[in-house]
């Protein structure tokens, strides 16, 4: 369906907006989904979809381009077209809808109906994921449960039977992650500028400790520091993470580390300009 306003943001906001999920997402706290939910409900979302459809997908829609919007948005904000989540190529976008969650949750069944394409739906009682999956693509939307219009939700298509290798620019022996275990990778190219986002669960039960480790690894590796610290909510209060920026050959690193039950997760942004 065409929408009334439309946007791109660039690769540099959606690191921000990344990081900032990490660390200071509070609106999605505040639903029950903790520091680190939106990052992962987001992406974790649309690899359930994934998964589920070699059981579910079928032949009866073809939508080759994965561009159907089943639902009409007064305003899109595109985080990217060319995405790639753990190596599945996808796009995502921010969606503004005139319309309760209810009325957005029939709308997304009654467009899949008519297209005869089967929609699954989820919730925690905070949020709602709407899916979809034809042969060739996975529909996801969430959005809040139980809220009046306008909602915002995340809009994210995923196209089936495709893995895309990382670009050249973002393979590790371009610079190293830390030792841990990674449950989300994406990448994103806009403008000229390559991307990468990985989110990963480190052993350190200390985020401090994990945030001094890896900043005298990459120094160790010639990068150089941009800022670093604590991350606070509000002055005189503890810090809820840490965080880090550091620069080397046209490569700028971000991380945001926070504490995990015994552990820590760490979101890391890679970007270069080609």
């Amino acid at each position: 369906m065409m929408t009334r306003s439309q946007s791109i943001l660039p690769t540099t906001v959606i690191r921000q907006r990344v990081q900032h999920d990490g660390l200071r997402f509070k609106a999605w706290c505040e639903k029950g989904l903790g520091a680190q939910g939106a990052v992962r409900l987001a992406m974790r979302g649309m690899l359930a979809c994934v998964v589920c459809a070699a059981v579910t997908s079928t032949p009866a829609f073809a939508d080759g381009a994965c561009d159907a919007m089943p639902v009409t948005a007064a305003k899109v904000e595109w985080l990217g077209h060319d995405l790639s989540i753990n190596g599945v190529p996808a796009q995502a976008a921010m969606l503004t809808i005139d319309a309760s969650s209810k009325q957005i949750q029939n709308a997304y069944r009654d467009y899949w109906v008519a297209h005869h394409v089967p929609t699954h739906v989820m919730s925690d009682g905070h949020t709602l994921l709407l899916s979809a999956i034809s042969s060739t693509c996975s529909y996801t939307l969430q959005i809040p449960a139980n809220q009046g219009s306008p909602v915002k939700g995340l809009f994210s298509a995923m196209t089936l039977g495709q893995v895309n290798a990382l670009p050249r620019t973002l393979r590790p022996a371009n610079y190293p992650l830390p030792l841990g275990k990674v449950t989300l990778d994406m990448t994103s190219q806009d403008n000229g500028t390559v991307a990468r986002t990985v989110q990963m669960t480190l052993p350190e039960a200390s985020a401090a400790d994990a945030s001094s480790t890896y900043a005298e690894r990459l120094a160790r590796d010639g990068w150089h520091a941009v800022s670093g610290g604590p991350a606070l909510s509000s002055p005189r209060t503890a810090p809820f993470g840490y965080a880090l920026a550091m620069q080397k050959n046209g490569y700028r690193l971000d991380a945001a580390f926070t504490p995990a039950s015994g552990s820590t997760t760490v979101v890391i942004n890679v970007a270069f300009e080609e």
